[in-house]
C-alpha cells in the first residue's frame, strides 16, 4: 500500500513538473484584457505607465495617448483571442510615443508574435519605418531595439509590405517581404531574433505555414547593423508620422517557436492529431481530400491563411471535398458536427 502511494505521489510531481516546464518558455501574453475606456504607457513624460506598459519616448509635452480598443482580432487556426487591442494611431501632428512592456528572461535567442491590422494607407510611407521590436533594456530608458518590424507602402499605394530590421548600428537596411499584403485584412506575424550570433540575426514570417510544433523553413532573415544586443528586456509598440495606423493584438514572447504560435486545435496541440475525432486526408492534396467524423452530419469549412472563407460543403460521416479550384497554399479545415456544433481544425496543403 506504501509503494502504490508512494508511486501515485511520484506520477503527480513527473505530472507537475512537466506541466510546468512545458508552460515555462512562453515568457509574456499581452491579450489587452483591460477594462475601456484605457490606453498603455500613460499620457506623459518618460516613465509614463498604465496597464503594464511604460513609455520610453514622448515629444515633450505630448498627452495623445495609445488607446486600448474593444474587440479582439482573430485568425483562423490560431488560439483564442481574449481582451481587446490596441490601436497605433499614428498622426502627424500627433505623432511621437513608444512604450515598451517589461519581461525577465536569460534567454539569448527569442521570438514574438502578433496579429496586426494595418488599417489604411494613411501616414505609411514608400521608405521603411519600424513599429515593433524588442528592447535590451525597459522602463523609462529604453534606445537599445532589435528585431525592429516595419511597413512599407507598396508601388501601387493600395498595398504594403512588411520588412525586418535587424539592429541599429553602422548602415542598417531592412529586409522586404516581398508580398504585397491588403489593408483591413488581419495578418499573423511572427519574429525571431538570435542575439547570440555576431552579426545579431531577425527573422520574419507572415501567415506561417506551421502552427504550434517546431520552427518552420524559410522566413526573411536581416543581419545588418553592428550593435550589440547584450539582453532581452522588454517588447515595444512605437508610434511616430510614419508608422503605421494599425490595430494589434496578442503578443507573446517566449523561447520556441511553439510558444508563439499556439493551434487552437479545439484545445489540441498539433502534435495531439490522435486524439480528434475527425480526420482529413491525403494531405497534402491535388484535386481532392476526403473527410472521415463519427456518425452524424458535419458542415466543413475551408478558410484561407488570411481567415477567409473560400469554400463549404455538409457531408455525412464521410465526404469527398474538391480543391482543383483551389491556389496552392496552406488552408484551415473547420469540421463541425451539425447538431452538437462542436468542431475541430485541421491544416489543410493544396499542392
Amino acid at each position: 500500500m506504501k509503494k502504490l502511494l508512494l508511486f501515485k505521489k511520484m506520477i503527480i510531481v513527473v505530472l507537475l513538473v512537466g506541466l510546468s516546464s512545458a508552460g515555462w518558455a512562453q515568457i509574456l501574453y499581452e491579450g489587452f484584457n483591460y477594462a475601456t475606456p484605457a490606453y498603455i504607457g500613460g499620457n506623459g513624460d518618460p516613465g509614463s505607465t498604465s496597464n503594464n506598459w511604460v513609455t520610453h519616448s514622448v515629444t515633450a509635452g505630448e498627452t495623445t495617448t495609445m488607446d486600448i480598443n474593444d474587440g479582439s482580432l482573430t485568425y483562423t487556426g490560431f488560439a483564442a483571442s481574449t481582451g481587446n487591442k490596441v490601436y497605433l494611431f499614428s498622426n502627424s501632428n500627433a505623432t511621437s510615443r513608444d512604450v515598451n512592456r517589461a519581461f525577465t528572461t536569460t534567454a539569448t535567442t527569442l521570438y514574438y508574435s502578433a496579429l496586426i491590422n494595418i488599417i489604411d494607407n494613411t501616414q505609411i510611407n514608400t521608405f521603411d519605418n519600424y513599429f515593433m521590436h524588442f528592447g535590451a533594456t525597459a522602463g523609462m530608458t529604453n534606445t537599445t531595439f532589435g528585431a525592429r518590424l516595419g511597413v512599407v507602402k507598396s508601388a501601387d499605394g493600395l498595398h504594403f509590405q512588411f520588412n525586418i530590421g535587424n539592429n541599429s548600428g553602422g548602415t542598417p537596411v531592412f529586409t522586404h517581404s516581398g508580398t504585397d499584403l491588403d489593408f483591413g485584412t488581419t495578418y499573423l506575424v511572427v519574429v525571431k531574433y538570435d542575439a547570440s550570433v555576431s552579426p545579431t540575426v531577425a527573422t520574419l514570417w507572415i501567415n506561417p505555414a506551421t502552427l504550434g510544433g517546431t520552427e518552420p523553413t524559410g522566413g526573411i532573415t536581416n543581419s545588418t547593423g553592428t550593435n550589440p544586443f547584450p539582453t532581452f528586456a522588454s517588447i515595444c509598440l512605437r508610434n511616430n508620422g510614419t508608422t503605421p495606423k494599425a490595430y494589434i493584438d496578442e503578443i507573446r514572447v517566449g523561447t520556441t517557436w511553439a510558444d508563439v504560435t499556439p493551434f487552437s486545435g479545439v484545445g489540441l496541440s498539433n502534435k495531439d492529431q490522435s486524439l480528434r475525432q475527425t480526420s482529413i486526408y491525403p494531405n497534402p492534396a491535388t484535386t481532392f481530400f476526403n473527410v472521415k467524423a463519427p456518425e452524424g452530419k458535419y458542415l466543413v469549412s475551408i478558410n484561407n491563411a488570411i481567415g477567409s472563407v473560400v469554400k463549404t460543403s455538409e457531408v455525412n460521416t464521410t465526404g469527398k471535398i474538391e480543391v482543383s479550384d483551389l491556389n496552392p497554399g496552406l488552408y484551415f479545415v473547420t469540421v463541425e458536427n451539425v447538431k452538437t456544433n462542436k468542431k475541430e481544425v485541421h491544416k489543410l496543403f493544396v499542392k
